[in-house]
């Protein structure tokens, strides 16, 4: 093989480094949004809609064209099938894109000895996170909620982000309640946003705080309470350690007897090569495993993620993967919990 193939092989990820920074911009920006079901915008007139460089936008469609995301028609721009079809997987750009392309431009950096951790965009990651879930998690905690009364619980979302995931769990479950907490001042700030503007500020609160902060939130609140990590106690641990999660877990039952967890996490299968070999696998978990090592993060093996639960005096009431036609790789791990005995 000549040199000029072996060229064109080796730099394909950086290609695909461009498409993905491509793909991101538009779907932030605005511009996909104004596409969808259109037959042609021209540039300029997206440049005006939008408050964009008109030359450098002509320049970023004609990429994609050239890519095969968007096609001139009728002197303008609009999405081919192959863009069309990802409008549903757009949480996963604004997470690992949108949320973490600055933590794995910082790689360097990061593995020098004694470097600190890199940094992440957290209302980005929030949201991200918050839109993928409508597609795993959400489904995976009302599976689990159906194992409790329905009527005058209170669900307490801890690191709820943008408020999506908490918003549409209590849209989707009438007579259900919602306490959100979110430490990040932007994220706090869209969530309360999203409740007004969906009407919902007579069933959820939001607060901006840690998650160590939310037994003391709902100590005077009526009827049975659940509270809900997804995805956060991996934070906990690594920026507080084992024991600090573990006294969380045991507080929050101190406070509210006879309350549950419902515990969302991810088995940390990185080294488990047969398990990585999954398309998912390789696809999200594997830079998903990846960040998590750069960042103020940690994840652990099922096995570690459970003796946590019982030192905290916690045993399992449920438990769940999501639906295999989402997610049949088995890492997402789902946990309805309550006091031992």
């Amino acid at each position: 093989m000549d040199f000029e193939h072996r060229l064109v092989e080796a730099i394909q990820p950086i290609r695909h480094l461009a498409i993905a920074h491509a793909l991101y911009t538009i779907m932030d920006n605005g511009v996909y949004a104004a596409l969808q079901g259109e037959p042609g915008v021209p540039s300029g007139t997206l440049a005006t809609r939008l408050n964009l460089d008109e030359d450098r936008l002509e320049a970023l469609c004609v990429y994609l064209a050239n890519e095969g995301y968007l096609a001139r028609r009728a002197g303008g721009w609009r999405l081919t099938v192959k863009a069309e079809q990802l409008a549903p997987f757009r949480p996963w750009y604004t997470l690992l894109v949108g949320g973490y392309a600055q933590t794995f431009a910082q790689l360097p950096q990061v593995l020098r000895a004694g470097a600190p951790y890199a940094s992440r965009d957290g209302a980005k990651v929030g949201e991200g996170s918050c839109g993928m879930s409508m597609f795993d998690a959400l489904p995976l905690a009302g599976e689990l909620l159906d194992e409790l009364p329905g009527e005058g619980l209170t669900v307490v979302d801890l690191g709820c982000g943008d408020g999506a995931f908490l918003t549409e769990l209590v849209r989707r479950r009438p007579g259900l309640r919602g306490v959100g907490v979110e430490p990040d001042e932007t994220g706090s700030r869209l969530a309360a946003e999203r409740v007004e503007r969906e009407g919902l500020g007579d069933r959820v609160t939001i607060h901006r705080g840690r998650a160590a902060d939310a037994a003391a939130l709902v100590r005077e609140t009526e009827g049975p309470v659940c509270f809900l990590t997804a995805f956060v106690l991996q934070e906990m641990l690594e920026q507080d350690g084992a024991d600090a999660v573990e006294s969380l877990l045991r507080t929050a039952m101190r406070t509210r007897p006879g309350a549950h967890w419902l515990v969302i996490e991810v088995d940390h299968r990185l080294g488990d090569r047969q398990a990585m070999a999954h398309a998912l696998g390789t696809a999200y978990y594997n830079p998903y495993f990846l960040l998590h090592a750069i960042t103020e993060q940690r994840l652990e093996r099922r096995e570690v993620w459970e003796a946590m639960f019982a030192s905290a005096g916690l045993e399992t009431v449920a438990f769940a993967h999501p639906d295999e036609r989402v997610d049949s790789t088995r890492f997402e791990l789902g946990y309805l919990l309550c006091a031992k005995g």
